[in-house]
């Protein structure tokens, strides 16, 4: 069954109590203790309201959900709770590591939750730590933990990269979900037909070990990449890598461009770059990670590889992304950059780049139009060269 995750809506309110009933109650509690719960607790329109609230589905109902409340610098996580029916199958962790990213992309630096007495062992493997404890009703001990996890930026230094194809195996999410990723797909072509369904590659398994990063790519139609995307990217194995050229101007400042309308990011901001596709598979099959940085940014651009300096090398991770991320020095000051990229855009057929945003000061990355990688790794450097 195609799992999605997707926001709640006002039609929830009675599926998602249930949910939330039975499995609270699949515990073992005792049946009084069960019973006022139920009176207690329900999912009602008001609380759909108050929070920022993912539902994950399976064949179109609700199985699963977690909501919480963005806070001035952290994500208090309120619900996480997941039909018995479909427990065992990875959907917690999913909605778990789902609320993160989300708070992440919020700008928030912690998770904070009070756990359910038979969950302590759930987040502590999933690195939350306990802060304290307060009386709990249901709890055997008469205490349940609060607990916390830090959600920090994931930059890494890269001394190397390696990819490879995985020529054998098909992606299971496309082989299981094909009439599903067609329609998807033709409603996305409906609203903007300017999209292609090329062939691209995923990231479909990965180590980081002392600056050298090692993964295994597989092939898939563009459709069936977008479906997983828009579906919530709906499991925790499966990432979108790609590369990413951050170009610092002479003066100092990044460069960003803003995602034009004709394409899938439409008004989205993050550095030159894209997905990989099979021209970047090497007769060996190694996968030139490296080299596709250096074609998106001239087919973005118009810059070449004469036209910068290759400096540091960078893996940001960010939920399901993975950018590899060069950063570039152009030996020219970023408004004169900036128009001779502008110019090389609005003559281009693709003119994929509807703008250029210069970048100078971390508080210059405050949109919520910015990917959360972007953000991420231009804060890193902006700060960095800012004046002690």
């Amino acid at each position: 069954m195609t799992l999605k995750l997707r926001p709640a809506h006002a039609g929830d309110t009675g599926i998602l109590t249930d949910i939330l009933h039975r499995s609270k109650a699949s515990w073992g509690y005792p049946a009084d203790k069960i019973e006022a719960f139920r009176s207690e607790y329900r999912i009602t329109q008001a609380t759909l309201a108050s929070l920022d609230m993912i539902v994950a589905e399976t064949a179109g109902r609700p199985v699963a959900f977690a909501g919480g409340k963005m806070r001035e610098d952290c994500l208090y996580l309120e619900f996480l709770f997941v039909a018995p029916e479909a427990m065992r199958r990875g959907i917690g962790s999913l909605l778990l590591q789902r609320m993160a990213d989300r708070a992440r992309a919020c700008g928030k630096t912690r998770m904070v939750l009070v756990s359910d007495y038979f969950a302590r062992g759930f987040y502590e493997n999933r690195g939350f730590t306990t802060l304290s404890e307060r009386p709990g009703q249901m709890s055997p001990e008469g205490v349940i933990p609060i607990m916390e996890k830090p959600l920090c930026a994931e930059i890494f230094p890269l001394k190397s990269v390696r990819l490879t194809i995985d020529r054998k195996a098909r992606w299971a999410f496309e082989r299981q979900h094909a009439g599903e990723i067609g329609t998807h797909w033709a409603e996305i072509c409906r609203k903007n037909p300017a999209l292609w369904n090329g062939r691209t590659l995923k990231l479909a398994g990965y180590t980081l070990s002392d600056g050298h990063f090692t993964g295994t790519c597989r092939e898939c139609s563009y459709a069936a990449f977008l479906a997983w995307r828009d579906w919530g990217a709906p499991d925790l194995e499966t990432h979108n890598i790609f590369g990413s050229a951050v170009l610092r101007s002479s003066d100092g400042a990044l460069l960003y461009g803003v995602m034009s309308q004709n394409t899938a990011n439409a008004g989205r901001i993050y550095p030159p770059g894209g997905n990989l596709d099979p021209a970047d598979i090497r007769p060996d099959g190694s996968v030139d990670i490296l080299g596709a940085i250096f074609r998106e940014l001239e087919e973005e651009t118009g810059l070449g590889v004469k036209d910068i300096s290759a400096d540091a090398l960078f893996a940001i991770l960010d939920g399901p992304r993975i950018s590899i991320a060069r950063v570039l020095d152009v030996p020219l000051a970023a408004e004169p950059l900036r128009d001779r990229i502008l110019r090389h855009s609005t003559a281009s057929d693709e003119q994929e780049l509807s703008d250029m945003r210069i970048l100078r000061h971390p508080q210059d990355l405050t949109s919520p139009d910015f990917v959360p990688f972007a953000r991420d790794i231009g804060k890193m450097l902006l700060s960095a060269a800012a004046p002690a």
